[in-house]
């Protein structure tokens, strides 16, 4: 029996070296231009391109679609499809180290399916994080940028009021401003775009297509406005939106204090249950003696 429990495992690993062994040279480059601290499996990644490739998997489906949305707002649109693909290899090698943690315990409790059960929800688990990591690496940039607005939006009113045009109060601000956080990263290649001839329209895309917030949406809509109509109401109605960031601007800081909350709970209870151990165990070793 302990031999038969063996066999799932040994399939299981060389199918895994098989694909690493036929991934590493061709996924090199893929690899390589990936980040250690964005990619914690990085170096197994080759085994996951090999599989979606084994698979002959076509990137077309709507789960694709929504993920192409997600990465829009992360990446150049010339680096979607490529992250796309990163994002199926980092949930195919989570998978299929899972599924070797999962035949490997099964091996080691001499067939108990119940390990072989834990690893194979450690696998799904690995799935989904990969697919999650993208929306929460979304969402903690729409709470960036939702801290941001209120105040991008204040220093064209003032800059405005003072005689500047739209136009020339956004490269101001993209100027002066450091690029530090992802609205002002957005802003620079805004300015960037408007000093190489791009039209308004082709320029303010870049903030409605890496930010898809109505936030965002509402505010190009009444700068474009303003760019093609004139008139004095675009400082009134600036000032509107201004007031309502600020409302989500403290919505926004409340869910990041709640998120720090959260992510402070696991350590808490591990050092709980430390506790409990030091002030437990000496009484338990002493009704053993």
């Amino acid at each position: 029996m302990e031999y038969i429990s063996a066999i799932p495992f040994l399939v299981v690993m060389v199918f895994f070296l098989l694909l690493y062994s036929s991934g590493k040279k061709k996924y090199a480059a893929f690899v390589q231009a990936l980040d250690k601290k964005d990619y914690n499996m990085k170096d197994f990644m080759p085994a996951g391109f090999a599989f979606m490739e084994l698979i002959k998997y076509k990137y077309a489906s709507n789960l694709d679609r929504s993920i192409r949305r997600d990465l829009a707002e992360l990446h150049d649109k010339d680096y979607i499809e490529f992250y796309l693909r990163v994002t199926w290899a980092l949930a195919a090698t989570g998978g299929l180290l899972g599924l070797v943690l999962a035949t490997m315990l099964f091996a080691a409790m001499n067939g108990d399916v119940t390990y072989l059960a834990l690893g194979l929800a450690l696998a799904v688990v690995l799935v989904w994080a990969a697919f999650q990591d993208t929306r929460q690496k979304v969402a903690a940039r729409h709470n960036s940028i939702s801290i941001d607005l209120p105040d991008l939006t204040n220093q064209i009113v003032i800059l405005s009021g003072a005689g500047l045009t739209l136009r020339g109060a956004l490269l101001k601000i993209a100027q002066e401003m450091p690029s530090e956080t992802p609205l002002y990263q957005m802003l620079d290649k805004v300015a960037e775009k408007m000093e190489h001839g791009a039209t308004d329209e082709e320029a303010l895309d870049i903030l409605t297509t890496q930010c898809n917030m109505p936030e965002m949406r509402r505010f190009v809509s009444v700068i474009l406005q303003n760019m093609h109509r004139g008139g004095t109401d675009v400082l009134t109605a600036l000032g509107e939106i201004g007031r309502e960031l600020w409302s989500a601007r403290k919505a926004a800081a409340n869910r990041i204090a709640e998120e720090t909350t959260t992510k402070l709970l696991f350590p808490m209870m591990l050092m709980l249950i430390a506790v409990i151990i030091l002030v437990v165990a000496p009484a338990v070793m002493g009704m053993g003696i």
